[in-house]
């Protein structure tokens, strides 16, 4: 791989490969690479140095080098242009606040191929929590709808959707055809979302959740907690474990609120 662009990104030294030790050679590259590319010292849109560089910036083989690479385009975060060199892609989805999207639309927006894996319908029973956000009381009937999404074939979240059974009946019967779930409640029931209020924070994954989405455990989550509203009133609690290495939110504000005096 070779580039003579001049968007090759500097050549500077990059963190040794031994602050991931234990880890076979190929995947300390592949880590140190990654790293640079989340934090966008790889600048999407830039160029990887050629191979024999970064065998040498990294005290390593060009096979070595090769194999982390193409691992890397496999993960989406490279790609490569013949003639040209290996380009930094922009692997995050991004999710706009100010729009009421599912996290499947927001993906297929973004030009990732969406999936599932393990979609099933169950009959759960309403925690204090769920309670509160769905108004309805403790101990009440609900719908869970848990999902592997996959973005371009890998896992990016698992997803328990909780929902008021009598606005979905019949749910259960239908599970294979559920892939984004606010088009299927449109085109299913004529329940559209109307409007939602998410909580975002981040924490650690768990062993299964790692487990779940190939990745080790403890990395980091973004843990989205979303109130959807139809029909005047609420009808689903969302509950969405995301890799935080891939996707993203955005706000965008318009005026500071008014000040007193």
């Amino acid at each position: 791989m070779t580039s003579s662009s001049p968007q090759t990104v500097a050549r500077r030294p990059l963190s040794p490969p031994g602050r991931t030790k234990g880890l076979p050679h190929y995947l300390r590259v592949y880590e140190v690479l990654r790293r640079r590319i989340e934090d966008h010292e790889y600048p999407v849109g830039s160029f990887l140095p050629p191979e024999p560089e970064l065998g040498k910036l990294l005290a390593v083989s060009r096979t070595t080098v090769r194999k982390a690479v193409e691992m890397l385009i496999e993960d989406g975060f490279l790609v490569v242009r013949r003639g040209r060199g290996t380009e930094i892609l922009d692997f995050r989805a991004i999710q706009k606040l100010h729009f009421v999207t599912s996290f499947s639309e927001t993906l297929r927006e973004q030009g990732f191929e969406v999936g599932y894996r393990q979609v099933h319908v169950s009959d759960v029973t309403a925690t204090p929590s769920l309670s509160k956000d769905l108004d309805v009381p403790e101990g009440s009937p609900l719908v869970l709808v848990h999902r592997l999404a996959l973005a371009n074939g890998k896992p990016i979240a698992v997803m328990d959707n909780y929902l008021v059974p009598e606005l979905a009946p019949g749910i259960h019967g239908k599970a294979s055809r559920i892939q984004s779930l606010y088009a299927f409640l449109e085109a299913e029931y004529g329940l559209s979302i109307e409007a939602a209020t998410d909580t975002i924070s981040a924490r650690a994954a768990t062993r299964d959740e790692a487990r779940q989405l190939g990745i080790p455990q403890g990395s980091s989550l973004l843990v989205v907690r979303r109130t959807t509203h139809a029909r005047g009133r609420p009808v689903e609690r969302a509950e969405l474990r995301i890799v935080a290495s891939r996707y993203e939110y955005s706000v965008h504000t318009v005026q500071r609120p008014g000040r007193a005096g």
